[in-house]
């Protein structure tokens, strides 16, 4: 009975452990998003526009340039703009630096992945233990129940 609830214990613990991992990976995952969205903020430029106001740090939404950012003319999307363009980073700095965001979130993931690696292997390693040690204790108790009938028999041949 003490066996019993000492593999009770484990599984409970096996399984806070199991949400913990869970929710660091989710906590990594947001991490990632949230450090992509704070480094894709571009450099300010100190320039006008033609119409000598300070442009306005946009976002492209075309096929072609996906979510790069340019600076417009104050007045763009309204229909009045000067016509004032000028792309907030290169295209190779931009990549670059989509390329390192990447790596730190994939850094952070293998990072967590291999924390549960290690849990899963001391789970299994515990369970197999646990499974020896009931496999163990059933032979014996099989073992003490085949002596018993052993010497009952031999009583009872004896009393003939």
């Amino acid at each position: 009975m003490h066996l019993l609830s000492l593999l009770l214990t484990i599984a409970i613990s096996v399984v806070v452990v199991g949400e913990s991992m869970a929710s660091q990976a989710s906590q990594a995952e947001r991490s990632c998003s949230a450090s992509y969205r704070n480094s894709s903020q571009g450099r300010r430029r100190r320039t006008t526009c033609y119409y000598r106001e300070r442009p306005v740090l946009v976002t492209s939404s075309t096929a072609e340039n996906p979510e790069r950012r340019f600076w417009g003319c104050v007045n763009y999307g309204i229909g009045q703009e000067c016509g004032y363009f000028v792309w907030a980073e290169s295209e190779k700095e931009q990549e670059v630096a989509r390329l390192k965001r990447k790596i730190t979130c994939l850094k952070g993931k293998v990072t967590t992945l291999e924390r549960m690696l290690t849990m899963a292997v001391a789970v299994a390693l515990v369970g197999w233990t646990c499974a020896m040690i009931l496999l163990c204790e059933k032979l014996s108790l099989i073992r003490n129940f085949t002596l018993s009938w052993n010497i009952i028999e031999v009583t009872i041949c004896n009393l003939d």
